[in-house]
């Protein structure tokens, strides 16, 4: 079986869902993670966070870049601290580079157009990238990202976050396959997945029972597997339906601002059958949380 090589990009820090993510692509035998980059906000202390999980599951082999905490236009605190942030386990403090936009570029371009970009935060990183190396439209394979909401008008956190950057990277050409609120939300853990993951999780998952009670705190919910189903739908089309459809980012709006617009749905603009975007419609929640508990735990 050929592995997909990925470039896992994500604020892992806040939400669990991007530290259940990235252990999820660990335990895929169908996947290849050659590197992951962090954005938003303290791009720093998150890399640090992704090597400390990375060491913890023993693939230290994997190299992690700081990318950018700054958005284009919108202002944010850079020295903030995610609420999952700890401090390093010993060895780990200088794991990491910190120029995830120069990797992102050299990766692709070094490549033979087989690696797929996998961001689950903000797109920033996406966006800096194809704006300094414009060639990278033709080099990356394809996106698959966490982000927007797509058959319901609801402004999403990561595209809301960098309205700029996701117009961008709609509009660049690139292939993409978008996961997003419509579908995720329909992915939720129950108490007996949770206690699973504290006590029976592989060595990909070391850290969850830290982070767990880190983020417990703060959320009061069980995770919603926003981030793990943009992974998923890098190598399985069994559990989501994608449907072309062209797709606008507003970032004019005084009160639509980061919306993910679906214009096909205008029948008077739509082009649809030209677009390279897909937009997941519909997930078999049950089957993608039994994968994935399948594959995090024994």
């Amino acid at each position: 079986m050929e592995r997909k090589k990925v470039i896992i990009d994500t604020d892992i820090g806040d939400d669990i869902d991007d530290a259940l993510a990235i252990a999820f692509a660990l335990e895929s035998p169908e996947l290849d993670v050659i590197g992951i980059t962090t954005v938003f906000k303290n791009v720093s202390a998150r890399a640090k966070l992704a090597v400390n999980m990375l060491s913890m599951a023993g693939r230290t082999d994997i190299p992690v870049y700081a990318g950018i905490g700054s958005p284009i236009l919108n202002k944010v605190d850079m020295n903030e601290i995610p609420c999952q942030y700890a401090e390093e386990k010993d060895g780990n403090a200088d794991g990491f580079g910190t120029n995830g936009i120069d990797f992102i570029i050299d990766t692709v371009m070094k490549s033979d157009g087989d690696i797929t970009l996998v961001p689950i935060g903000p797109l920033t990183n996406i966006a800096i990238a194809i704006l300094k190396e414009p060639a990278l439209k033709r080099k990356v394979k394809e996106i698959v990202m966490m982000g927007g909401c797509f058959y319901s008008h609801l402004s999403e956190w990561n595209i809301r976050c960098d309205p700029e950057a996701a117009r961008i990277v709609f509009e660049s050409g690139i292939p993409i396959k978008a996961v997003g609120l419509d579908v995720t939300v329909q992915c939720v853990l129950t108490e007996e997945d949770v206690n699973r993951l504290k006590t029976n999780h592989k060595q990909s998952g070391t850290y969850f029972p830290e982070l767990i009670e880190r983020w417990y705190k703060v959320a009061k919910h069980f995770p919603m597997m926003h981030d793990p189903l943009a992974v998923c739908a890098v190598f399985d089309d069994r559990m989501l339906e994608f449907q072309q459809d062209e797709i606008v980012v507003e970032t004019q709006g005084e009160f639509t601002r980061g919306q993910t617009y679906n214009r096909s749905a205008l029948y008077w603009r739509g082009n649809a059958d030209q677009s390279v975007i897909k937009a997941a419609k519909h997930v078999n929640a049950d089957a993608f949380i039994k994968l994935y508990m399948d594959r995090v735990c024994f």
